[in-house]
């Protein structure tokens, strides 16, 4: 599911945005509707396996024109206050990430008490995470394919007597 909706995202020949809410689990317990700065001062940071995509969607005419910042702050209004009939998550609270993809520029933004934190390198992270993994057969088998190839030579054994 994440990587369909990350190649839609990353192949979208108009802006568009991406709503990613963290996943229900033991493993998100602690950092769920926490702030950066808790997540800091726990030594944590955002972690892409967490979270699930939400919502998927163009970017609204009107934004265009506007700042990251002015675009961040009328989706967090949308998703407060008249959220899409199509939106299934809860509404865009702390600890969600929204993903910008706007004039071919992308980037993520963790929802913080006060504004938006930009997360440098989470959404390098998201591709890597949802590549398919290779079992480890198969990577020895293409590791060994991709080894340069060494030519011995058979030598006639010697007389030794």
């Amino acid at each position: 599911m994440m990587q369909d909706v990350l190649d839609r995202f990353l192949a979208a020949e108009s802006d568009v945005y991406l709503i990613l809410q963290l996943k229900d689990g033991p493993e998100t317990a602690d950092v769920r509707f926490e702030s950066f700065a808790r997540l800091e001062q726990m030594g944590k940071a955002p972690n892409t396996s967490h979270y699930e995509a939400v919502y998927f969607a163009n970017t609204p005419a009107y934004f265009y024109g506007m700042s990251n910042a002015e675009a961040l702050e009328e989706l967090y209004l949308t998703f407060n206050l008249k959220r899409p009939p199509d939106f299934r998550g809860h509404s865009l609270s702390v600890s969600d990430v929204v993903v910008l993809n706007r004039e071919g520029q992308a980037g993520a933004f963790y929802v913080d008490r006060i504004g938006f934190k930009e997360l440098p390198g989470f959404l390098e992270q998201m591709k890597e995470a949802a590549r398919p993994q290779k079992s480890v057969a198969v990577q020895m088998k293409q590791d060994k394919e991709a080894a340069p190839k060494v030519k011995t030579r058979k030598h006639k054994e010697r007389d030794t007597r």
